[in-house]
């Protein structure tokens, strides 16, 4: 586990989800790669999270975070697994406790 703290992919993932143009996005994403991402994701899952990253639009993410829309609403734009992930772990951040 602590080479995976140490990788320069999930450093690069903390770095991708703790600078976004948005804070609210910011507050959550880094939560996100904390707590979540060396839980349940390999180096070559974290590699393509960072490509994930580095494409979504940050009013999209927010729209997911949000609740606004779901993440199959982009299902064809995104990868729909990553976006799931968020989509799931905002819901148990903000509004099941």
């Amino acid at each position: 586990m602590n080479d995976f703290l140490q990788s320069k992919e999930y450093k690069r993932c903390v770095f991708l989800c703790s600078r976004r143009a948005m804070l609210e996005n910011e507050l959550l994403l880094r939560k996100f790669a904390l707590e979540y991402v060396p839980e349940h994701y390999t180096i070559d899952e974290v590699r393509e999270l960072n490509i994930f990253l580095n494409d979504i639009f940050d009013n999209d993410l927010f729209d997911v975070i949000m609740g606004r829309k779901k993440a199959s609403a982009f299902k064809d734009q995104y990868n729909e697994t990553f976006l799931k992930n968020i989509e799931d772990f905002a819901y148990n951040e903000y509004y099941s406790k």
